[in-house]
């Protein structure tokens, strides 16, 4: 049996914002507002307006992130600053960045030794759950560490 009934809500004779309250009620259970960030604290844009040759800014840091090129030349600037100065300068410009470089060479540290405890810990697991696997990484670790 077919039946020419219409509908009791017609989705085509609504306007846009009727629309939207429909849906809004529908989803009410959702938040209004979802945002996950890919690399909190991270801002980073190039364009015309900040550079010169973009792209080439672009090639660049692809080959050489700004950290590296920082990590680079405080490397650099320490030496210089230590040959000429000793490694506790009178000038105050010169021990605060020593001060600065330390502790970002602490946080590096640290992260390290963190890394390296996630390691210690994976290789707990798979000696239980995996000894073969455990074994072949275990002696691939002790070779690279020779």
């Amino acid at each position: 049996m077919v039946t020419t009934s219409t509908p009791r809500f017609s989705w085509t004779e609504i306007g846009p914002a009727e629309w939207l309250r429909t849906w809004q009620t529908v989803w009410r259970g959702t938040p209004d507002n979802l945002v996950q960030p890919i690399l909190p604290g991270w801002t980073f844009n190039l364009n015309s307006n900040n550079s010169t040759e973009p792209q080439t800014e672009v090639d660049v840091v692809a080959k050489h992130s700004y950290g590296r090129q920082l990590g680079r030349m405080s490397e650099a600037l320490e030496l210089l600053i230590e040959e000429r100065h000793g490694k506790t300068p009178k000038d105050e410009r010169f021990s605060d960045f020593l001060t600065m470089k330390h502790e970002i060479d602490k946080v590096k540290q640290d992260a390290a030794a963190t890394r390296i405890e996630g390691i210690t810990k994976d290789l707990a697991l798979l000696k239980v759950q995996d000894e073969e696997r455990f074994v072949r990484l275990r002696d691939a670790l002790r070779e690279a560490l020779k």
